[in-house]
């Protein structure tokens, strides 16, 4: 097995185990292949946070009472705070029997506007792979991956997608409910907030693992939601098999630690979009788009889209609307259903195929040099 495989597996192994006695994880968005393109990705400046270390105003809780903190629900309470940045960071060490130590660093910051426009940053740094990046961006409607490995770059805009919702960018996916958090005091000031802080240490022993968890957690109640959360893990696990007939891991033990940190902006940034994106956006500005359209995907060099019309009206459609923005019209190509149009245009070649499959018209729009 691959060893930075392993490593993700071990660290997946960790979280899951120790972390289900509070709540469910959830995945990070894959990532997506790339094309050439720029120079190696640096770490991504972020904007400093008022008051990222908490500042208390004691309030004892009463000796020998135990308080669970109240439900919340940081997905939908952070939408009632018009502009806010939320910044998740992982650090760990695997250290496994007969390999090198392996370390992790992974970063998430989200930026929401009150305008509807986000961001979110997905950065994870290993001594083999060094930083990659993986960014979402929703802007005026439109949704967009951009991915950065080594020294490639690619930028994908894809309709109906949320890549926001389910992100590991709330507690609620990471330690559910609290159930396993007590009081420890009331009235912290902590990133601009008025907080009750609670702590929380878990001890999990199951099949091939066994670690310990603590932390603290800072709960505001206006919106109830949580807006500091830090916490360690350690553990040993290993000698059982991924999945059935599967290779046995071997022994390793770990540590893992996070920081979660939710502000609120004063001012409202601009979110802008990488070049390669704004590229890709005018590389395919005099392609004209049919209306009731659905499932758009748009790369570089590629369009693709599902229509509710008929193949024939479509290629007509197109036949039409692409010699009014300038296309020059070259072969029509029909078998059945299947259409394939081309066109030129500046040196520039588009070529269309229409075909329809269970009642649905499919398009998908090749653009060469």
């Amino acid at each position: 097995m691959d060893k930075s495989n392993t490593v993700l597996i071990l660290i997946s192994i960790a979280f899951v185990v120790v972390l289900t006695a509070c709540g469910d994880t959830a995945g990070v968005p894959p990532p997506t292949p790339t094309t050439a393109e720029s120079a190696r990705p640096t770490r991504t400046p972020r904007p400093a946070a008022a008051n990222t270390q908490p500042t208390t105003a004691p309030t004892a809780a009463s000796e020998g009472t135990i308080i669970r903190p109240p439900p919340t629900n940081n997905q939908t309470g952070l939408t009632t705070l018009g502009n806010v940045q939320v910044e998740m960071s992982l650090e760990g060490t695997i250290k496994t029997e007969g390999q090198t130590d392996e370390s992790i660093r992974i970063v998430m910051q989200e930026i929401r506007l009150q305008n509807g426009n986000s961001r979110l940053v997905i950065e994870s740094t290993t001594p083999d792979q060094g930083i990659s990046r993986i960014s979402y961006f929703l802007i005026d409607g439109e949704t967009f991956q951009y991915t950065e490995r080594g020294d490639e770059r690619t930028c994908i805009s894809v309709s109906g997608s949320d890549f926001f919702t389910g992100s590991m960018l709330t507690p609620e996916s990471l330690i559910g409910d609290l159930k396993e958090a007590t009081l420890a005091e009331r009235g912290v000031q902590v990133n601009g907030f008025t907080t009750d802080r609670y702590t929380f240490s878990l001890n999990e022993q199951s099949l091939g693992y066994q670690g310990q968890a603590s932390g603290e957690i800072w709960v505001a109640s206006s919106p109830n939601i949580v807006v500091r959360h830090i916490g360690t893990l350690n553990g040993s696990f290993g000698g059982i098999a991924v999945e059935e007939g599967g290779e046995i891991l071997p022994q390793s033990t770990g540590n893992l630690s996070w920081k979660y940190n939710v502000t609120q902006i004063a001012q409202t940034p601009t979110i802008t979009l990488p070049e390669t994106c704004t590229q890709q956006q005018a590389a395919g500005a005099d392609i004209p788009l049919p209306p009731n359209i659905s499932n758009q995907l748009r790369t570089n060099d590629v369009i693709s889209f599902e229509a509710s019309d008929t193949a024939a009206n479509i290629a007509q459609f197109y036949q039409t609307e692409m010699v009014a923005k300038g296309w020059q019209a070259g072969t029509v190509t029909q078998y059945g259903d299947t259409y394939q149009l081309t066109f030129t245009k500046d040196g520039r070649t588009a070529t269309i195929t229409i075909s329809t499959t269970d009642n649905r018209t499919q398009v998908i729009i090749f653009l060469g040099l």
